[in-house]
């Protein structure tokens, strides 16, 4: 054994063992080179990368798909509130029209309508004042289309206009009334001799068995409708005749401007809403006449308002729903980088204990 062997401690036939490689190795050898070294060490920071990833996204893919359904059925049973309770402040007027068709069907003959009129009313406006709702503006018996007694609050409009006239024919819609032969809504429509805009409840009344000359003692000593001598007026065959409408109005400033009780309700939950007339297949977009909210335009849930021979469809937005998406793909993102940074770590702890 020589002396420098002796000196440097080195026994015969042995190899000094390399030390470890630092994170200054690594980078000057070059990390290509040493994964090809040593290509094992990459399993372990594979499987690590694809754990994190799998388990971090399955969590807050689940966590974030409740919140989004959460937010949508939250939007869906507000909406759903909001549609009844309009519909129920519409009710009043609906009431209205059925008890005063009533008591035309129990005695049609104008002389008796004439004298009792006014008094039911007054009545019936009592009683929907006292419900709350909506304000009942007016209340009118049509016979054969032609307005002949009403009482308007707080404005008595005296009108006598003839609703199968061309003038309102359209306007109205009055064919499409008779022919449903049940309590049609509509509106908002402008109401006649006044800027106000109004819903309008409908009711068409016939009589069977009765005479084609049959006028129930008419202010105007006619028989029919105007340009309605035959069917849906008066069925020869079944001796079907109509009578004419009673009708009630529900003054509609107050929800075209969103002044609703319900309507606010959904802006305190920072909802927007979209409110729209059914069009007659039954799609909607036919007329918005309220919208509200910063997004009324989008739609998270839509319910039907329900009324009578009619129907409005309520869109609401809960913007919410949009944010726990964003959130979700925020996550994902970070647990990506968070991911690939820990293997990274975990590759370079590996590579440089060889």
């Amino acid at each position: 054994m020589g002396e420098e062997d002796m000196e440097e401690g080195v026994l015969p036939g042995k190899k000094e063992k390399p030390p470890p490689a630092s994170n200054s190795d690594i980078a000057t050898a070059g990390l290509p080179t040493l994964l090809r070294k040593f290509p094992h060490l990459l399993i372990a920071p594979v499987i690590s990368f694809c754990l994190i990833v799998a388990l971090c996204s399955f969590g807050i893919v689940h966590a974030t798909n409740a919140s989004y359904d959460l937010e949508g059925k939250q939007a869906r049973d507000a909406a759903l509130g909001a549609a009844d309770g309009l519909a129920q402040e519409l009710s009043s007027a609906s009431k209205a029209a059925l008890s005063l068709a009533a008591v035309v069907k129990m005695s049609p003959n104008w002389s008796f309508l004439e004298a009792n009129f006014h008094v039911l009313a007054e009545e019936l406006f009592r009683q929907s004042n006292e419900e709350g709702n909506l304000a009942l503006m007016e209340l009118t018996l049509v016979p054969f289309g032609r307005v002949r007694a009403s009482l308007g609050k707080p404005i008595q409009r005296n009108s006598t206009a003839d609703i199968f006239s061309s003038e309102y024919v359209d306007e109205f819609k009055t064919w499409e009334v008779v022919e449903a032969s049940g309590l049609h809504v509509q509106g908002p429509v402008p109401l006649i001799n006044s800027k106000n805009l109004a819903f309008t409840f409908g009711y068409p009344i016939f009589f069977p068995d009765t005479d084609e000359d049959e006028s129930w003692g008419h202010p105007d000593n006619i028989t029919h409708p105007t340009g309605c001598p035959g069917p849906p007026c008066y069925d020869p065959e079944t001796r079907k005749k109509y009578w004419g409408f009673v009708g009630s109005l529900v003054d509609a400033g107050p929800v075209l401007r969103g002044e609703n009780v319900h309507l606010d309700r959904l802006l305190s939950d920072d909802l927007s809403y979209m409110l729209e007339i059914s069009s007659p297949d039954g799609t909607s977009g036919a007329s918005t006449f309220v919208s509200g909210g910063s997004n009324p335009d989008k739609v998270t849930a839509s319910v039907t308002v329900a009324l009578p021979g009619n129907s409005w469809v309520l869109s609401v937005y809960n913007p919410r729903q949009e944010e726990a998406l964003k959130l979700r793909d925020g996550l994902l993102a970070m647990v990506l980088v968070m991911a690939f940074v820990l293997s990274g770590l975990l590759l370079l702890l590996l590579l440089s204990s060889k």
